[in-house]
């Protein structure tokens, strides 16, 4: 995973909506979004399996970028399809979050598993703990990641409501923390998904996993050496 944060979308498409959407996302969306200064990696996905019915994650330098002059005039200035398109986005679930700790190899899977992470009443600071400092341990052992981030909710990111928002309507606040791992295999999932359910239970916070296949991309590539 690169950059210091993160904005984390996970959506449904009313079927009427869906083929401009298709159309929409790759071919205006992630490259308007991408010419946001500070705007990393932009990633759509697909569910696979049960879950909202799609996933997009966009990796920005630093969670100021989610809130920069820049970002709010894009959001508060959406193209006519960008309207067109949203009108049809349902039961979003949106945040911003502050990258805690990473995997050292940034690797693109083909495949993502999305872990939300709600502790319960009062144990907030033990997850964090955890999350920040002893996933580096656990994470990049387990079979099948080939890379890993975790994440905790960050407030500052675009308070206002934009126009964009506006056009969505009612959005759903994600969990406080985060982990996202990158998969070469679909096929680990089950093993993965017991791991969490098993880490929620000893850490007493509640785990929603789900499972996303990677549709197509977007990055800035890495500046050639002068």
């Amino acid at each position: 995973m690169i950059g210091g944060a993160a904005l984390a979308i996970w959506f449904d498409v009313d079927a009427s909506g869906k083929d401009d959407v298709e159309g929409w996302y790759p071919r205006q969306h992630l490259p308007e979004r991408l010419s946001v200064p500070g705007f990393l990696r932009g990633r759509r996905y697909a569910v696979a399996g049960e879950g909202p019915a799609f996933f997009t994650l966009y990796e920005t330098q630093d969670s100021r970028v989610l809130s920069s002059p820049a970002y709010i005039e894009r959001l508060n200035n959406p193209t006519d399809w960008t309207r067109r398109s949203l009108s049809a986005f349902r039961g979003m679930i949106r945040n911003v979050y502050q990258r805690l700790a990473f995997a050292a190899v940034d690797t693109v899977g083909s495949h993502v598993l999305t872990v939300r992470i709600k502790p319960d009443s009062g144990r907030g600071p033990y997850v964090r703990q955890w999350l920040d400092a002893d996933a580096p341990a656990t994470l990049g052992g387990l079979t099948g990641v080939r890379a890993w981030a975790t994440y905790i909710s960050e407030s500052g990111g675009t308070p206002v409501i934009t126009e964009e928002r506006k056009i969505v309507g009612e959005v759903s606040a994600a969990t406080p923390f985060l982990a996202v791992l990158e998969l070469g295999d679909a096929g680990v999932e089950g093993a993965l998904r017991e791991f969490w359910l098993a880490w929620g239970r000893k850490m007493a916070a509640e785990s929603t996993v789900h499972l996303y296949r990677l549709m197509y991309g977007l990055a800035w590539l890495p500046a050639e050496p002068s």
